[in-house]
């Protein structure tokens, strides 16, 4: 059973900006490899967090039940996401991945279950969890990321 405690945080400012290429080792812990998931249609999506926009589609992340939303609006779009953690004193890249959609013009979701913003401890032994988002074409262009603390 998870012990859960609220403890404040100095920093509340976003990590630099995600690279999909580098993974950060903290007190043993390692990021894990990039998830691919297949998002599951259905929405739209109502009571989101912050939502990335471009011309390939938009991408959103919903705090209360960790998904990933996207609707495609060119054929082979997928959301870019990735979760950040707390270690005491700076942001380390915790988890990536990506969620595909098969169709465009409808929207979809990736289920995921991030540490909450408030889970003590965390995986780096501390408190403190974000996501960034982005929605990203078929070329590997992608929109700016949104950053949001996960505190749903």
């Amino acid at each position: 059973m998870a012990v859960l405690m609220t403890i404040g945080l100095a920093n509340s400012a976003s990590p630099a900006a995600a690279n999909s290429d580098t993974a950060s080792a903290v007190a043993g812990v390692s990021a894990a490899a990039t998830e691919y998931d297949q998002a599951v249609l259905g929405g739209p999506v109502y009571s989101t967090g912050p939502c990335a926009e471009s011309s390939a589609g938009e991408s959103c992340f919903q705090m209360y039940g960790d998904g990933i939303y996207l609707v495609a609006n060119t054929s082979g779009a997928y959301a870019r996401w990735s979760n950040y953690l707390w270690n005491g004193s700076s942001w380390q890249l915790y988890r990536q991945g990506q969620c595909a959609i098969s169709v465009t013009g409808t929207w979809g979701r990736c289920n995921k279950d991030f540490y909450e913003d408030s889970t003590y401890p965390n995986a780096y032994g501390s408190q403190g969890s974000g996501i960034r988002v982005a929605i990203c074409s078929s070329s590997g262009s992608c929109s700016a990321e949104t950053w949001t603390r996960n505190n749903g």
